[in-house]
This record gives C-alpha cells, sequence and structure tokens, in this order.
C-alpha cells in the first residue's frame, strides 16, 4: 500500500501496464480511483486496488477546534490551512477540507476596518468549525480559548510579544520595536495546551483610538510594509505593494486600486442588474479598441451597482460609441453613456463664485459633499481619507460655532475626474464605525438653512446623525 491518499476520479495508473482492481474503474486507457483511500499495487498479479486506510479518513464536524496557519487575507475574508484537529488522533483530511474561510465579522467582537488588521499571514490559530458544506467555515469571535496563537512581525520576522501598555496595539516585537493589533488566543505564545488569559488584550467591544483610526485611514498604504524574504516570501525577493500616480490609488477600501487605463473613459450608467462585464466590454468593443471595462459591484454583496466604466484606445471610438449607445437598450433598460472626464467647466453666475460663506471652486474641480462623517473627524482626517484618490484642494468639516463640535457633515474639494473616482470607491465606505455618504455638493441638492445653521440649533440631519450614534442632546 502507497502512502498516497487518493479522492474519487484521480488516476493511479495506465492501463498498459496495471490491470483493473478493486475501488477502481478504467476510463481512456486509465485506471481511475472511486474510493477516498490508499493504492495498492500487486507486483506479481499486476493489480492496482484502492482501499480505504484501516482508520479511515478524517472528517471535520460541525463543532470541532482546529488549528490552522492563515495563508492568504481578503479585505473582509481569511483563508487557512488546517494543521489539526483538536481531541482527536491525527488522521487525513479529505482534500476539500483542508482550508477554511473566516469572514471579518467572525474574528472578534470589535469594529475591524480590514481581515489584516486582526491577524497576518503565517499566524497560527485556533478556531471553531461552524459549517463543512458547502465549504470549511471558521469562527473564532465568542469561542473560548480561540484566536491567534503565534505571530511574527511583518518587518523583520521576529516573534511578536504580547503587550498591555499600549491604547490599540496589543503586540510588540522585541528587536524592531513594531506594534500591532492580533485578535489572542488566550494562550497565545504559550502553545496551544494552556494558556494566561491574553484575550482581554483584545479589549471587545471597545473603540478604536484616534492613532489607529488616523493609521487605518491612511488605507494600503498603511497596511504594506516590506518583508523580510527568509522568514516570510521563502526566500524569494519581495515585492512592495505599488501605488500609482495616474489615478489609480488604493483608497481606504483597501487592495491597491486598479490601475488607471490609458485612453479615453467613458461612464456607463443604467446598467441592469444582470449585467456584467463582459458582456459591457463586448456591446463597446463593436465601435472601436476597447482597454478596459468594468461594472462596478458592492463589495460586500457581489450585486451590480447599475454603472460602469469603459476605455477606449481612441478618442474617435468613444466619441462613436456615445452616439450610438446613449440612451440605447441593454438587458431591457436604456443606459447612458457620456464622457467619465467632462464635468462642468467653469461655473459663472449664481452657480459659481464663493457664495454663502463658500470658498470659489477651482476651475476643473469639483465640490462633494460627504455626511455622515464620525463625530471625532477633523479637517485633517478627513483630507487624509481622500488624499488616496487625488489631490485635495480644499476640506470643511462643519462644526458648531456654540461648541465647537462636528456636525457630522463637511465638503471636500478634489480635480474632476479626481472626484468622480473618490465617490464611487467612498460613497457608502464604513469610516471609524458610520457610513460615508459621499456626492457631488452641485448634483441637484443645495444646503438648506438648516443645513447651514452655525447657530446653537442642530439640523435634521445632525439630529438624525446622533440618534443613530445613540447620543443625547
Amino acid at each position: 500500500m502507497s502512502n498516497e491518499l487518493v479522492i474519487p476520479g484521480s488516476i493511479v495508473a495506465s492501463c498498459s501496464e496495471w490491470k483493473e482492481g478493486e475501488g477502481v474503474i478504467v476510463q481512456g486507457g486509465e485506471i481511475v480511483s472511486v474510493l477516498t483511500g490508499y493504492v495498492t499495487f500487486d507486483e506479481e498479479d499486476k493489480r492496482v486496488s484502492v482501499s480505504c486506510a484501516p482508520e479511515g479518513v478524517r472528517l471535520l464536524e460541525e463543532g470541532d477546534t482546529v488549528i490552522a496557519e492563515v495563508f492568504r487575507l481578503k479585505e473582509s475574508m481569511v483563508e487557512a490551512n488546517i494543521i489539526q484537529v483538536e481531541g482527536k488522533e491525527h488522521r487525513d483530511l479529505l482534500p476539500n477540507q483542508l482550508r477554511g474561510q473566516m469572514h471579518i465579522t467572525k474574528i472578534v467582537d470589535r469594529y475591524m476596518h480590514q481581515a489584516r488588521d486582526a491577524m497576518r499571514s503565517r499566524d497560527i490559530i485556533r478556531a471553531k468549525v461552524t459549517s463543512t458544506e458547502p465549504v470549511t467555515r471558521l469562527e473564532i469571535r465568542g469561542h473560548e480559548g480561540c484566536g491567534v496563537l503565534h505571530s511574527i512581525c511583518p518587518n523583520c520576522g521576529e516573534n511578536l510579544a504580547a503587550i498591555d501598555d499600549a491604547e490599540d496595539w496589543n503586540v510588540r516585537c522585541g528587536d524592531c520595536g513594531h506594534e500591532g493589533f492580533r485578535v489572542l488566543a488566550d494562550a497565545y505564545g504559550q502553545g496551544y495546551s494552556q494558556g494566561k488569559g491574553l484575550s482581554e488584550l483584545n479589549r471587545g467591544g471597545k473603540r478604536w483610538g484616534k492613532a489607529a483610526e488616523t493609521h487605518f485611514a491612511k488605507g494600503p498604504a498603511a497596511r504594506s510594509s516590506l518583508i523580510a524574504a527568509d522568514y516570510r516570501n521563502d526566500g524569494n525577493e519581495p515585492v512592495m505593494m505599488k501605488f500609482g500616480d495616474d489615478g489609480g490609488r488604493g483608497g481606504a477600501r483597501g487592495g491597491g486600486g486598479r490601475p488607471r487605463p490609458q485612453g479615453r473613459k467613458l461612464f456607463v450608467g443604467g446598467i441592469a442588474r444582470g449585467v456584467e462585464t463582459p458582456q459591457l466590454q463586448d456591446l463597446f468593443a463593436q465601435h472601436g479598441e476597447v482597454v478596459d471595462a468594468i461594472v462596478m459591484v458592492d463589495r460586500e454583496t457581489g450585486n451590480n451597482r447599475g454603472f460602469g466604466f469603459v476605455t477606449f484606445a481612441k478618442d474617435e471610438d468613444a466619441d462613436k460609441a456615445i452616439a450610438a449607445l446613449n440612451k440605447s437598450e441593454l438587458a431591457g433598460r436604456k443606459i447612458t453613456v457620456n464622457d467619465a472626464d467632462s464635468g462642468a467647466k467653469k461655473r459663472g453666475g449664481k452657480d459659481g463664485g464663493a457664495r454663502g460663506g463658500r470658498k470659489e471652486t477651482p476651475d476643473g474641480s469639483a465640490r462633494m459633499y460627504v455626511g455622515g462623517l464620525p463625530w471625532e473627524t477633523s479637517n485633517e482626517g478627513l483630507k487624509v481619507l481622500f488624499a488616496n484618490h487625488g489631490t485635495v484642494h480644499d476640506v470643511h468639516v462643519i462644526t458648531d460655532k456654540g461648541t465647537g463640535k462636528s456636525k457630522g457633515f463637511g465638503f471636500v474639494t478634489m480635480p474632476e475626474a479626481e472626484a468622480k473616482t473618490a465617490i464611487v470607491e467612498l460613497n457608502g465606505f464604513k469610516f471609524n464605525g458610520r457610513t460615508l455618504k459621499v456626492q457631488l455638493a452641485n448634483s441637484g441638492r443645495r444646503e438648506n438653512s438648516k443645513d447651514r445653521n452655525d447657530g446653537n440649533q442642530r439640523s435634521s440631519r445632525e439630529q438624525q446623525a446622533r440618534r443613530e450614534e445613540g447620543m443625547k442632546d
């Protein structure tokens, strides 16, 4: 019997050399396993068979506690290789149960901006199995003893030690001084048999302090670091995340952003729910060379957001597409097609200039309304958030004249093309626990007299925001 574990469909031998035995079938001149088990070669009879090992194969069950190694981190998801099932004798796991997934909301009882803010690749974790179909789901939050058991410094590769002398961070590297946050298990750094109650350092339910929020607001730049090759990249040359200066900025949503393609960019609105990027690209490719196309989707649900962008290599092809497709029908809905980089040009008359105490918007720039701001957000914090998407000309958080406290909204001025990118990326984005509303300040809306009230009377928008936060007047 060989040491190789095979599953149904695995090719175990060739019909030209071996005969069919138990647990296999012949297909296309190959002998294929129909069982999950081990291969046996009978040299005398030249026959190959597959049989289950005497001890069988381990099947994960709901409620199992596993030890796993984090190997991939997405914005809202952690993937880990399962190493061992605790409390059960060691056996091989089925291939479809070797990896588990954990959503960011199942990590810790605390708002996490991204999954990588709670753990990193190569971290060893203990987690509970909450389901095995269709994929293995893991969970740490609310389970005693679960969390990160061991982690190393992303800068130098030394072990991180638990600390309790920092407001936000709970691990520190004794070699280079790097500080960070891990969702610690009670037994962090002590092995997984006994623990010292270190999970209290996760500070469940507590808001992040100012230093951490400033760090997180910087987006991907705050999360990228040069990893020591010998420790984290298996000797391969480290690769830094690239931040382009052509408008393809990563932004606060992480992931590095999409590089902005070179060419004439068109905005496509009114896209039907079932339309996907390939269908949009095929439609516009009939009018010229398309260098990029995308239908924007919701990061959490994956649903079509009803608009997208198409970039042509040549201006004349883009003009043809606008003329042919604007107000045309796609999947039962009329779409609108226009130049994504065009917008209101120089504004004059009553729509331009400084009015009601506003600053004059620079030519070629757009002024955005930003609602749903956390109460502690300052002008500098708002500027840092939008600076990930382009050049910020001006920021202004509206405050109460009597108390000096934020009223929960403000305005940001940026170049028009970059403002549109910021609106797409940040509208609906959760910032410090609140959901932002970002739109052009002159897009069919006016600040009413209550919104412009700088006195002690709170506006209706502010009152609603304070109710959402559970704050008392």
